[in-house]
Protein backbone atom coordinates (compact mmCIF):
# COMPACT_ATOMS: atom_id res chain seq x y z
CA UNK A 1 0.00 0.00 0.00
CA UNK A 2 1.48 3.17 -0.71
CA UNK A 3 0.74 6.07 1.41
CA UNK A 4 0.85 9.73 -0.19
CA UNK A 5 1.60 12.47 2.01
CA UNK A 6 2.84 15.34 -0.30
CA UNK A 7 0.20 17.60 -1.73
CA UNK A 8 2.01 19.06 -4.68
CA UNK A 9 -0.08 21.97 -4.37
CA UNK A 10 1.90 22.32 -0.83
CA UNK A 11 5.38 22.35 -2.06
CA UNK A 12 7.31 25.62 -3.34
CA UNK A 13 10.60 25.11 -4.97
CA UNK A 14 13.36 28.00 -5.58
CA UNK A 15 16.82 27.28 -7.01
CA UNK A 16 19.49 29.99 -7.54
CA UNK A 17 23.09 29.62 -9.28
CA UNK A 18 26.04 31.00 -7.27
CA UNK A 19 29.22 32.82 -8.52
CA UNK A 20 31.61 34.32 -6.38
CA UNK A 21 35.63 35.08 -6.21
CA UNK A 22 37.89 35.18 -3.19
CA UNK A 23 41.89 35.65 -3.46
CA UNK A 24 41.91 32.38 -1.40
CA UNK A 25 39.48 30.55 -3.53
CA UNK A 26 39.92 31.76 -6.93
CA UNK A 27 36.64 31.09 -8.85
CA UNK A 28 34.20 29.54 -7.24
CA UNK A 29 30.60 28.38 -8.68
CA UNK A 30 27.61 26.53 -7.53
CA UNK A 31 24.33 26.50 -6.60
CA UNK A 32 21.48 26.98 -3.64
CA UNK A 33 18.20 25.90 -3.20
CA UNK A 34 14.96 26.16 -0.90
CA UNK A 35 12.24 23.68 -0.44
CA UNK A 36 9.39 24.55 1.94
CA UNK A 37 6.24 22.20 2.05
CA UNK A 38 3.16 21.78 4.11
CA UNK A 39 2.77 17.92 4.44
CA UNK A 40 -0.86 16.75 3.28
CA UNK A 41 -1.95 15.86 6.57
CA UNK A 42 -0.93 19.41 7.75
CA UNK A 43 -2.93 22.55 8.47
CA UNK A 44 -1.40 25.36 6.19
CA UNK A 45 -1.23 27.62 9.22
CA UNK A 46 1.19 25.49 11.10
CA UNK A 47 5.14 25.98 10.04
CA UNK A 48 6.42 24.43 6.99
CA UNK A 49 9.25 22.17 6.37
CA UNK A 50 11.81 23.69 5.10
CA UNK A 51 15.59 22.41 3.29
CA UNK A 52 17.51 24.55 2.50
CA UNK A 53 20.55 22.81 -0.15
CA UNK A 54 23.81 24.27 -1.36
CA UNK A 55 26.81 23.24 -2.94
CA UNK A 56 29.83 25.26 -4.41
CA UNK A 57 33.34 24.38 -6.23
CA UNK A 58 36.80 26.27 -6.51
CA UNK A 59 38.89 26.45 -9.18
CA UNK A 60 41.47 26.03 -6.16
CA UNK A 61 39.82 22.64 -5.43
CA UNK A 62 37.66 23.57 -2.27
CA UNK A 63 34.56 21.86 -1.60
CA UNK A 64 31.52 23.42 0.56
CA UNK A 65 27.85 21.27 0.91
CA UNK A 66 25.21 21.92 2.70
CA UNK A 67 21.92 20.85 3.73
CA UNK A 68 19.76 22.90 6.66
CA UNK A 69 16.47 21.58 7.57
CA UNK A 70 13.72 22.02 9.64
CA UNK A 71 11.19 19.58 9.61
CA UNK A 72 7.63 19.44 11.88
CA UNK A 73 5.22 16.67 12.42
CA UNK A 74 1.62 17.12 12.38
CA UNK A 75 0.66 19.36 14.77
CA UNK A 76 4.31 20.55 15.47
CA UNK A 77 4.43 17.81 18.42
CA UNK A 78 7.71 16.94 17.11
CA UNK A 79 10.34 19.32 15.68
CA UNK A 80 13.51 18.24 13.82
CA UNK A 81 15.99 20.65 13.28
CA UNK A 82 20.11 21.07 12.44
CA UNK A 83 22.49 20.65 9.34
CA UNK A 84 24.35 18.21 7.23
CA UNK A 85 27.06 18.85 5.71
CA UNK A 86 30.77 18.56 4.02
CA UNK A 87 33.27 21.53 4.11
CA UNK A 88 36.45 21.59 2.53
CA UNK A 89 37.56 24.81 2.62
CA UNK A 90 39.61 27.88 3.59
CA UNK A 91 38.88 30.67 6.69
CA UNK A 92 40.49 33.58 7.83
CA UNK A 93 42.54 34.27 11.21
CA UNK A 94 42.89 37.06 12.86
CA UNK A 95 44.32 36.15 16.08
CA UNK A 96 42.51 35.59 19.62
CA UNK A 97 40.43 38.04 21.69
CA UNK A 98 39.93 41.80 21.27
CA UNK A 99 43.45 42.62 19.35
CA UNK A 100 42.91 42.09 15.74
CA UNK A 101 45.71 41.91 13.38
CA UNK A 102 46.38 43.78 10.47
CA UNK A 103 47.01 41.23 8.04
CA UNK A 104 45.54 37.81 8.59
CA UNK A 105 46.31 34.21 8.30
CA UNK A 106 44.81 31.91 6.24
CA UNK A 107 43.29 28.02 7.57
CA UNK A 108 42.68 25.16 5.51
CA UNK A 109 40.15 22.76 6.75
CA UNK A 110 37.86 19.55 5.70
CA UNK A 111 35.39 18.00 8.12
CA UNK A 112 31.88 16.73 7.62
CA UNK A 113 29.03 18.26 9.69
CA UNK A 114 26.05 16.45 11.65
CA UNK A 115 23.84 19.22 13.80
CA UNK A 116 20.81 17.75 15.37
CA UNK A 117 17.64 19.18 17.13
CA UNK A 118 15.07 17.04 18.39
CA UNK A 119 12.13 19.10 19.82
CA UNK A 120 9.16 18.63 21.43
CA UNK A 121 6.24 20.97 21.94
CA UNK A 122 5.44 20.91 25.35
CA UNK A 123 2.96 24.07 24.89
CA UNK A 124 1.69 26.76 23.09
CA UNK A 125 4.56 27.76 20.80
CA UNK A 126 7.32 26.02 23.40
CA UNK A 127 9.64 23.27 22.54
CA UNK A 128 12.40 21.83 24.37
CA UNK A 129 14.38 18.63 23.68
CA UNK A 130 17.68 17.45 23.39
CA UNK A 131 20.39 18.37 21.22
CA UNK A 132 24.18 16.99 19.28
CA UNK A 133 26.58 18.31 17.57
CA UNK A 134 29.16 16.97 15.35
CA UNK A 135 32.59 18.03 13.39
CA UNK A 136 35.47 15.89 12.66
CA UNK A 137 37.83 18.36 11.82
CA UNK A 138 41.16 18.25 9.96
CA UNK A 139 43.50 21.23 9.67
CA UNK A 140 45.46 20.48 6.30
CA UNK A 141 47.29 23.86 5.99
CA UNK A 142 48.04 27.50 7.03
CA UNK A 143 48.98 30.39 5.63
CA UNK A 144 50.88 32.52 8.48
CA UNK A 145 53.36 34.65 7.19
CA UNK A 146 52.82 36.88 10.42
CA UNK A 147 52.71 33.71 12.98
CA UNK A 148 49.11 34.22 13.94
CA UNK A 149 49.13 30.73 15.01
CA UNK A 150 52.20 30.68 18.00
CA UNK A 151 51.43 28.71 20.55
CA UNK A 152 47.97 27.60 18.49
CA UNK A 153 46.98 23.94 18.71
CA UNK A 154 46.70 22.93 15.22
CA UNK A 155 46.42 19.15 15.21
CA UNK A 156 42.27 19.32 14.99
CA UNK A 157 40.05 17.03 16.26
CA UNK A 158 36.62 15.88 16.90
CA UNK A 159 33.75 18.44 18.20
CA UNK A 160 30.49 16.05 20.33
CA UNK A 161 28.21 17.75 21.84
CA UNK A 162 25.69 16.79 23.49
CA UNK A 163 22.89 19.30 25.76
CA UNK A 164 19.61 20.41 25.69
CA UNK A 165 17.75 23.18 23.38
CA UNK A 166 14.83 25.52 24.33
CA UNK A 167 12.82 27.59 22.05
CA UNK A 168 10.11 30.06 22.72
CA UNK A 169 8.27 30.83 18.61
CA UNK A 170 4.88 33.09 18.57
CA UNK A 171 5.84 34.74 15.16
CA UNK A 172 3.23 34.97 12.60
CA UNK A 173 5.41 33.92 9.96
CA UNK A 174 8.17 32.04 9.89
CA UNK A 175 10.27 33.25 6.96
CA UNK A 176 9.09 37.07 7.13
CA UNK A 177 7.82 37.60 10.29
CA UNK A 178 5.86 41.01 11.04
CA UNK A 179 4.72 40.22 14.85
CA UNK A 180 5.86 38.12 17.62
CA UNK A 181 8.69 36.89 19.29
CA UNK A 182 11.87 33.65 18.73
CA UNK A 183 13.79 32.49 22.27
CA UNK A 184 16.13 29.81 21.33
CA UNK A 185 18.97 28.41 24.07
CA UNK A 186 21.30 25.35 23.41
CA UNK A 187 23.44 24.21 26.09
CA UNK A 188 25.63 21.48 25.01
CA UNK A 189 28.89 19.56 26.40
CA UNK A 190 30.99 18.04 24.59
CA UNK A 191 33.07 15.32 26.31
CA UNK A 192 35.00 12.25 25.64
CA UNK A 193 31.97 10.32 26.86
CA UNK A 194 30.08 10.86 23.35
CA UNK A 195 33.82 10.60 21.51
CA UNK A 196 34.97 14.12 21.71
CA UNK A 197 38.78 15.50 21.41
CA UNK A 198 38.01 18.58 23.79
CA UNK A 199 36.18 18.72 26.62
CA UNK A 200 33.88 22.34 27.15
CA UNK A 201 30.63 23.79 27.41
CA UNK A 202 28.85 25.78 24.88
CA UNK A 203 25.78 27.74 25.70
CA UNK A 204 23.99 29.93 22.37
CA UNK A 205 21.63 32.36 23.10
CA UNK A 206 19.52 34.24 20.19
CA UNK A 207 16.30 36.47 21.20
CA UNK A 208 13.95 38.47 18.46
CA UNK A 209 11.17 40.24 18.42
CA UNK A 210 9.10 41.36 15.36
CA UNK A 211 7.71 44.56 16.00
CA UNK A 212 4.57 45.64 13.15
CA UNK A 213 4.61 49.88 12.52
CA UNK A 214 2.42 50.20 9.71
CA UNK A 215 2.68 48.16 6.97
CA UNK A 216 6.70 47.93 7.88
CA UNK A 217 8.41 46.24 10.98
CA UNK A 218 11.06 46.52 13.18
CA UNK A 219 13.01 43.58 14.06
CA UNK A 220 15.50 43.22 17.45
CA UNK A 221 18.09 40.42 18.08
CA UNK A 222 20.47 39.84 20.78
CA UNK A 223 22.38 37.15 20.25
CA UNK A 224 25.42 35.58 22.55
CA UNK A 225 27.96 32.44 22.62
CA UNK A 226 29.74 31.38 25.75
CA UNK A 227 32.53 28.90 25.76
CA UNK A 228 33.54 27.41 28.86
CA UNK A 229 36.61 24.96 29.37
CA UNK A 230 39.28 23.68 26.82
CA UNK A 231 37.50 24.47 23.06
CA UNK A 232 39.67 24.84 20.18
CA UNK A 233 40.52 27.70 18.52
CA UNK A 234 38.02 27.04 15.72
CA UNK A 235 35.30 26.30 18.47
CA UNK A 236 35.26 29.40 20.20
CA UNK A 237 32.80 32.48 20.27
CA UNK A 238 32.84 33.87 16.75
CA UNK A 239 32.23 37.42 15.84
CA UNK A 240 30.61 38.65 12.57
CA UNK A 241 28.98 36.73 9.56
CA UNK A 242 25.65 37.26 7.58
CA UNK A 243 23.00 36.40 10.51
CA UNK A 244 24.65 38.18 13.97
CA UNK A 245 26.90 40.91 13.17
CA UNK A 246 27.07 42.08 9.13
CA UNK A 247 30.13 44.12 8.97
CA UNK A 248 32.23 41.71 9.68
CA UNK A 249 33.96 38.27 9.03
CA UNK A 250 32.84 35.60 10.48
CA UNK A 251 35.96 34.86 13.20
CA UNK A 252 37.21 38.47 12.44
CA UNK A 253 37.25 38.30 16.19
CA UNK A 254 37.04 35.31 18.75
CA UNK A 255 37.20 34.56 22.34
CA UNK A 256 35.86 33.18 24.61
CA UNK A 257 32.51 34.83 24.62
CA UNK A 258 30.97 37.56 22.54
CA UNK A 259 27.43 39.02 21.67
CA UNK A 260 25.60 41.25 19.50
CA UNK A 261 22.70 43.51 19.48
CA UNK A 262 20.82 44.27 16.08
CA UNK A 263 18.18 46.14 14.98
CA UNK A 264 16.70 46.02 11.37
CA UNK A 265 13.82 48.19 9.72
CA UNK A 266 12.13 46.02 7.20
CA UNK A 267 9.68 48.02 4.42
CA UNK A 268 8.14 46.32 0.91
CA UNK A 269 7.35 48.39 -2.05
CA UNK A 270 3.98 48.43 -3.46
CA UNK A 271 2.51 48.41 -6.58
CA UNK A 272 4.48 47.20 -9.27
CA UNK A 273 7.41 46.51 -7.32
CA UNK A 274 4.95 44.72 -4.57
CA UNK A 275 7.72 41.64 -4.88
CA UNK A 276 10.59 44.26 -4.19
CA UNK A 277 11.42 45.29 -0.44
CA UNK A 278 14.89 47.14 1.59
CA UNK A 279 15.71 47.16 4.66
CA UNK A 280 18.25 49.07 6.83
CA UNK A 281 20.16 47.72 9.96
CA UNK A 282 22.73 48.43 12.81
CA UNK A 283 24.68 46.46 15.27
CA UNK A 284 27.13 46.51 18.09
CA UNK A 285 28.61 44.05 20.40
CA UNK A 286 31.78 42.84 21.78
CA UNK A 287 33.91 39.73 21.96
CA UNK A 288 36.02 39.06 25.33
CA UNK A 289 37.58 36.47 27.79
CA UNK A 290 37.26 37.85 31.02
CA UNK A 291 34.26 40.47 32.09
CA UNK A 292 36.91 43.20 32.96
CA UNK A 293 37.46 43.09 29.37
CA UNK A 294 33.74 45.20 28.65
CA UNK A 295 34.12 48.72 27.54
CA UNK A 296 32.83 50.77 25.30
CA UNK A 297 35.92 51.45 23.58
CA UNK A 298 36.14 47.95 22.33
CA UNK A 299 32.23 47.75 21.00
CA UNK A 300 32.35 45.89 17.25
CA UNK A 301 29.53 48.57 15.43
CA UNK A 302 28.35 47.88 12.13
CA UNK A 303 25.79 49.75 10.01
CA UNK A 304 24.19 49.06 6.55
CA UNK A 305 21.25 47.93 4.10
CA UNK A 306 19.89 45.93 1.70
CA UNK A 307 17.63 44.69 -1.00
CA UNK A 308 14.71 42.11 -0.74
CA UNK A 309 13.25 39.96 -3.64
CA UNK A 310 10.30 37.93 -2.89
CA UNK A 311 10.74 34.56 -3.97
CA UNK A 312 7.26 32.75 -2.77
CA UNK A 313 4.40 35.14 -1.84
CA UNK A 314 2.70 31.91 0.07
CA UNK A 315 5.94 31.07 1.86
CA UNK A 316 6.95 34.96 2.10
CA UNK A 317 10.41 33.63 1.47
CA UNK A 318 13.43 36.53 0.05
CA UNK A 319 16.59 36.24 -1.53
CA UNK A 320 18.51 38.46 0.16
CA UNK A 321 21.34 41.08 -0.71
CA UNK A 322 23.21 43.14 2.00
CA UNK A 323 25.75 45.25 2.64
CA UNK A 324 27.48 45.45 5.95
CA UNK A 325 29.93 48.22 6.89
CA UNK A 326 31.65 47.48 10.18
CA UNK A 327 34.50 49.51 11.78
CA UNK A 328 37.43 47.40 9.48
CA UNK A 329 35.75 46.99 6.54
CA UNK A 330 32.49 46.44 3.84
CA UNK A 331 31.26 43.20 3.82
CA UNK A 332 28.65 41.79 0.91
CA UNK A 333 25.47 38.69 1.62
CA UNK A 334 23.70 37.12 -0.86
CA UNK A 335 21.15 34.12 0.35
CA UNK A 336 17.70 32.91 1.58
CA UNK A 337 16.01 34.26 3.81
CA UNK A 338 16.36 37.31 6.97
CA UNK A 339 19.28 37.46 9.02
CA UNK A 340 17.27 36.51 12.15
Amino acid sequence: MQIDTLDYNRVTFIAVPLLFYLPETNLGFGGASNLSLHWKYQDRSERPTQFTIGAAYTLNKQLLTYMAYNIYLPQEIIWFRGELGYYDYVYPYFGMGQNRAEENANFFSNYPRLNLDILYQIGDDIFVGLSYSFDDYEITDIDDSENLFGGIDLSGGITSGIGIAAVIDTRDVINYPKNGMLLDFVLQNNTDLVGATYDYYSFVTSVSKYLPIRSNVLAVNFNSINIFGDAPFYEMALYGGGKRSRGYVEGEYRASNSFALQAEYRFRFTKKLSRFGAVVFASAGQVFDRVDELSLSNSLPAVGGGIRFLLSREQNLNLRADIGIGKNGTQFYVTFGEAF
